[in-house]
C-alpha cells in the first residue's frame, strides 16, 4: 500500500466521519422542527379550548393539506425498503429536491400520524451523500458505500442506537434471493467511524440543548420457568401480528392505489386523515409515532383493561399502513415496536406474565416479520429491553423471520 493509497484513505474516512456528524445535525434538527410542530398543533393550540372531536378536524385538515403539497411539488418520500433497494440496485439516488422531502416528510408527522421519522430522513440523507459523492472528485468510485454509510447514520442517529444502525445496512434479508452483498474491511470501518460520529455528535447535541434519548427502557424483571415455557407461543404471536401487518399493507395499498388513480392523491390523503382522527379520537394511543406512547403504557399500563392496550396494538399496526399507504409517508419502526410493547404488556396483564418479557418477545417476533434482520432487530431492541432477555428476543426475531419466508416460498413453488 503506497503513502498516497493510506493518504487517500484516511481523508476518506475523515470524510465519512464528517458525514455522520452532519448527519447527526441534520436528524438532530428535524427532530426539533417536528417536536415544536406537534407541542404546537396537539398541545398549545387545544389548551385554549376543550372539543373531543379536535383530532378528526386537524387530521383531516392535515390530510388535505399533505395531499395538496404533494400535487403542487410531486415530492414524495420514499418508505426505507425502497431507499435501501435503490442505493443497492440503481447505485443512485436523486437529490434535487431534498429541501421538498424534509417537508413531505414533516408534515404527517406533524399532524399526527402513525408514522416514524426514518423513512422520509433516510431518503433526504441519502441524497446529500450521493450529491456530496459526485461532488468530490476522489470519492465518486464510492458514492454506493457513502449512501449506506447515509443510511447507517441516520438510524443510528433516529433511533440513538449505533449497533441498529451498522447491522440494518449490513445484515442480509432472510428472505433475499440476490447474492449476499461482500462486506470488505474498508467499507465496516466507515460505517464504523459514521455511525460514532452520528452518536457522538447527537449526544453532544442533547447534552447541550437537549432533546430526546432515543426508546424509553422498559425494566422490572422477574422471568420465570412459567415464562420460559411462554416464550415460543409468545414470539409466534409476534409473528401472526407481524403477518397481520403485511396483510394490511397489501390491501390498503390496492385499496388507496385504486382511488389514487380514479380520484388523486388530494381524496387519499384526506381519507386518510380522517381515519386517523377517528382512530385518535377513540384510542389516542393509536396516534403519532408510538415513542412518548411506549413511556404511557409502561408507567401507567395498570390502569388500561387488557384488552384496551392489545386493541390498540393491533389497530395501530393497521393504521399505520393506513397513513402509509394512503400517502401520510413515514417509516414504520417506531409504530410497530408501541405495537408489540402495547400487546405484549395487554397479554402478560391477562395471563399473569412477567410484562417487560411479554413485550421484549412479542415484540421481536413482529420485527423479524416486519424486517427479516434478526440480528438488526436484535440490535433495535436492546434500547428497550435488558441484556437478559437477548436469547430471546433473538430467537423471537428468527422465527419471525424465517416462518413468512418458508410459507411464502412454499407457495410460490406450488404456483410454479
Amino acid at each position: 500500500m503506497t503513502k498516497r493509497t493510506v493518504a487517500n484513505n484516511f481523508l476518506y474516512y475523515i470524510f465519512c466521519g464528517f458525514s455522520g456528524a452532519v448527519t447527526s445535525l441534520i436528524v438532530w434538527l428535524f427532530l426539533k422542527l417536528m417536536g415544536l410542530g406537534i407541542g404546537l398543533v396537539w398541545d398549545t393550540i387545544p389548551s385554549n379550548f376543550d372539543f373531543k372531536f379536535y383530532p378528526i378536524i386537524v387530521c383531516t385538515a392535515g390530510g388535505l393539506i399533505l395531499g395538496i403539497w404533494q400535487k403542487l411539488t410531486n415530492a414524495v418520500p420514499d418508505e426505507l425498503d425502497e431507499v435501501m433497494k435503490k442505493v443497492k440496485k440503481d447505485k443512485f439516488y436523486p437529490y434535487n429536491k431534498v429541501l421538498l422531502l424534509c417537508i413531505s416528510a414533516l408534515l404527517p408527522l406533524v399532524f399526527g400520524g402513525s408514522l416514524g421519522p426514518e423513512a422520509g430522513l433516510t431518503g433526504v440523507i441519502v441524497g446529500l451523500c450521493y450529491w456530496a459523492g459526485s461532488h468530490m472528485k476522489d470519492a465518486k468510485s464510492k458514492i454506493p458505500e457513502l449512501m449506506q454509510i447515509g443510511i447507517s447514520a441516520t438510524l443510528s442517529a433516529v433511533f440513538y442506537a449505533p449497533l441498529f444502525g451498522l447491522a440494518s445496512v449490513n445484515e442480509e434479508r432472510l428472505d433475499s434471493e440476490e447474492k449476499p452483498t461482500d462486506i470488505r474491511s474498508t467499507k465496516l470501518i466507515s460505517n464504523i467511524i459514521a455511525v460514532l460520529f452520528a452518536a457522538g455528535t447527537l449526544f453532544l447535541l442533547n447534552s447541550v440543548f437537549g432533546g430526546s434519548m432515543g426508546l424509553p427502557r422498559l425494566g422490572g424483571y422477574n422471568i420465570t420457568n412459567f415464562e420460559r415455557l411462554w416464550g415460543i407461543p409468545l414470539a409466534l404471536l409476534g409473528a401472526v401480528c407481524g403477518f397481520l401487518f403485511i396483510i394490511s399493507s397489501k390491501i390498503f395499498g390496492k385499496f388507496f392505489a385504486l382511488i389514487q388513480g380514479k380520484l388523486g392523491i388530494i381524496i387519499s390523503t384526506t381519507l386518510g386523515g380522517i381515519i386517523l382522527g377517528v382512530m385518535g379520537t377513540y384510542l389516542p394511543l393509536a396516534m403519532f409515532s408510538g415513542e412518548e406512547s411506549i413511556t404511557v403504557v409502561k408507567e401507567s399500563f395498570a390502569e388500561f383493561a387488557p384488552w384496551i392496550l392489545i386493541i390498540s396494538g393491533v389497530l395501530k399496526l393497521v393504521l399505520t399502513n393506513i397513513c402509509i399507504k394512503s400517502g401520510w409517508k413515514g417509516g414504520h419502526f417506531f409504530p410497530v415496536i408501541f405495537c408489540g410493547v402495547s400487546i405484549g404488556y395487554g397479554v402478560a396483564m391477562l395471563g399473569g406474565l412477567d410484562t417487560a418479557f411479554c413485550a421484549a418477545v412479542v415484540t421481536a417476533g413482529l420485527l423479524g416479520v416486519t424486517m427479516k434482520k434478526p440480528l438488526a432487530v436484535t440490535m433495535l431492541l436492546l434500547l428497550c429491553f435488558d441484556a437478559r432477555v437477548i436469547p430471546w428476543i433473538l430467537l423471537a426475531a428468527f422465527l419471525g423471520s424465517i416462518i413468512p419466508t418458508k410459507i411464502f416460498g412454499s407457495n410460490k413453488k406450488k404456483a410454479k
